[in-house]
C-alpha cells in the first residue's frame, strides 16, 4: 500500500512541472501602421487586447481574429493585418503589429436610383421615368474619428434633399455616440394601394402628390464592441394632396391633407458576425420599439406602436462550406394608414422567388435558410497599374448556394378594396444562386428560384440574403 501511495504522489509531483510549462505571452504594446487618415484611439477601441497583459497562445491567436474582424466590421478598412512580433531579448513577450489599408472616404458620388422595390420589379417595365438622379458627398471617416458628414441632392422621380452629421463618440470612454439630421422628400407619383398583390401608381403631373420635411437626433450607447442601443426622436411634417386622397381615402390618417407626428424609436443590436457585408460565421440579433404619434397636434395625428426584431445565425461546416440562418418578424398595434403599411417585399423583408409580390401585413414572419459552397474562396489580387493601395489591392469571391425560405403576413384591415390572395397565407420558395462579394461592399447575388404557386424565375439582388 505505501509503494501504491507513493507512486500516485510521485505521478501528481511529475504533472505539476507539466502544467506549470504551458507558455503564456506578455503583449507588451500595440504598434499600429497604415492609418494616415483615422486616429489610433479609433483603431485601438476596437482592439479586445489590452497591453500588459499574459495570454497563452491559443487565447491570444483567438483574440487576435477577434480584433482582426471588429476592424473590419467598422467599415473604415479595406484589409486588417494584426501580426505578432517575439522580443529577442525574451521569447515569452511579444508585440502586436496593427497594420490597415484604409478605405477611400469621401465620395461625391453620382446618384442613378430605381425607385421600385427591387430590380426586378423595375425589370418588367424598364421604365426609365422612374428614375431618381443627383449626387451626394458622403465622408465616411469625416476628421479621422469614424464621424460622418452626408448631404444628398436628388431629384427625378423621388426628390429629396437631406443632411446627416454623426459623432460616434462624445465621451473618453468612447461609448456614447450621437446623430441628427433633416430633410425634405417630395414624389409626383406615389404607390396608392395594393391589388391582386401588386402596388397600383397614382400621379400627379403638375403638383406633388406627397411631400414630407423632417428632422430626427440619435443618441447611440455602445458599452461594450458587440452590442448597442440607439434612441432616436424624429419628426414629421406631411402633406397629402387632395386628388391622392380622393383615390384612396385611407392612405392617410382620416382622409387628412396634413399629418404631423413625432416618432420615438429604440434600436437594439447584438452583433457577432465576421464580416457585416456578407457574413460566413457568428450570429447577430437586433430587436427595435417604434412609437409614432408621442403626442396630437390635431385630432388626425398617428397612433401606432410597431415591435420589429431579427436573428440570424452563421456555421461554417467546412473551410468551404458555410449555413446560414434567419428568422425575422413584426407586430404592430393602432391602425395603419397606406403611407405607412408595411409587409412581405421590402428588402431584406422578402420571402426569395415572390420578388414580383408585395404583401401587405400588420404582422409577419418570415423565416431563411441558406447552404453555400465557396466555388472561388476570399482572393486577394492587387491590379499593378494603380498606384493606390485604397483601389488596387481588391479582394473577391464567389459562393453557390441552395435556399429554402418561408413567410407569413397577417392583415386584418379590410378597407373593402383588396383582393389580395398573398395575405393571411402560407408562403413558400426555393432555389439556387451565385454570390458574387468584393472589396468595398459589393455584393451582387443571381438566384434562380420557384415558389409554391409553380411559378419560376430569374432574380437579381445587391445585398446578402440572411
Amino acid at each position: 500500500m505505501f509503494f501504491f501511495i507513493s507512486g500516485i504522489l510521485a505521478a501528481q509531483e511529475l504533472q505539476i512541472p507539466e502544467q506549470a510549462a504551458q507558455a503564456y505571452l506578455l503583449v507588451d504594446s500595440i504598434r499600429l501602421s497604415g492609418n494616415k487618415i483615422t486616429h489610433d484611439k479609433i483603431i485601438l477601441r476596437e482592439i479586445v487586447i489590452n497591453p500588459g497583459d499574459s495570454y497563452d497562445e491559443a487565447r491570444l491567436d483567438s483574440l487576435i481574429g477577434r480584433s482582426r474582424e471588429n476592424l473590419m466590421n467598422t467599415l473604415l478598412f479595406n484589409f486588417v493585418e494584426i501580426s505578432k512580433v517575439l522580443k529577442e531579448t525574451d521569447p515569452n513577450t511579444v508585440s502586436l503589429v496593427v497594420r490597415v489599408t484604409e478605405r477611400w472616404y469621401i465620395w461625391p458620388t453620382p446618384i442613378l436610383k430605381l425607385s421600385d422595390r427591387n430590380f426586378n420589379v423595375w425589370w418588367q417595365t424598364r421604365d426609365w421615368s422612374r428614375l431618381s438622379y443627383g449626387f451626394y458627398i458622403d465622408w465616411r471617416n469625416f476628421r479621422g474619428r469614424k464621424e460622418g458628414l452626408q448631404l444628398k441632392f436628388q431629384w427625378g422621380y423621388e426628390r429629396n434633399i437631406m443632411m446627416q452629421y454623426m459623432v460616434p463618440y462624445l465621451n473618453r470612454e468612447k461609448t456614447m455616440g450621437m446623430s441628427f439630421g433633416f430633410g425634405l422628400a417630395r414624389q409626383k407619383e406615389v404607390a396608392y394601394r395594393t391589388m391582386h398583390n401588386k402596388q397600383d401608381f397614382f400621379l400627379e403631373p403638375d403638383i406633388f402628390a406627397v411631400q414630407d420635411g423632417y428632422g430626427f437626433g440619435q443618441f447611440l450607447l455602445r458599452k461594450n464592441i458587440h452590442n448597442s442601443h440607439l434612441f432616436e426622436l424624429r419628426y414629421d411634417q406631411r402633406h397629402f394632396s387632395d386628388s391622392l386622397i380622393d383615390t384612396n381615402p385611407h392612405y392617410t390618417v382620416d382622409s387628412a391633407n396634413d399629418v404631423r407626428y413625432f416618432s420615438f424609436t429604440y434600436l437594439f443590436k447584438s452583433d457577432h458576425r465576421d464580416f457585416k457585408s456578407y457574413p460566413l460565421k457568428g450570429h447577430y440579433f437586433d430587436v427595435s420599439l417604434i412609437k409614432r404619434g408621442l403626442w396630437n397636434f390635431s385630432d388626425n395625428t398617428l397612433n401606432t406602436f410597431q415591435l420589429l426584431a431579427t436573428c440570424r445565425k452563421y456555421i461554417e461546416m467546412s473551410p468551404r462550406v458555410f449555413f446560414a440562418t434567419g428568422l425575422n418578424g413584426q407586430i404592430t398595434a393602432g391602425l395603419q394608414p397606406y403611407f405607412i403599411l408595411s409587409g412581405i417585399g421590402y428588402g431584406r423583408d422578402m420571402v426569395r422567388s415572390y420578388e414580383y409580390y408585395l404583401v401587405d401585413a400588420q404582422h409577419f414572419l418570415i423565416l431563411k435558410n441558406n447552404v453555400k459552397f465557396a466555388l472561388i474562396p476570399n482572393t486577394v489580387k492587387k491590379i499593378g497599374f494603380i498606384g493606390s493601395e485604397k483601389f488596387s489591392k481588391v479582394y473577391y469571391a464567389l459562393y453557390l448556394n441552395v435556399f429554402f425560405d418561408a413567410g407569413y403576413g397577417f392583415y386584418n384591415q379590410d378597407f373593402g378594396q383588396e383582393t389580395n390572395d398573398l395575405q393571411n397565407a402560407a408562403l413558400m420558395g426555393y432555389g439556387a444562386g451565385l454570390d458574387f462579394v468584393t472589396y468595398y461592399d459589393v455584393v451582387v447575388r443571381l438566384e434562380f428560384s420557384m415558389n409554391f404557386m409553380n411559378e419560376g424565375g430569374v432574380f437579381l439582388h445587391f445585398m446578402a440574403p440572411i
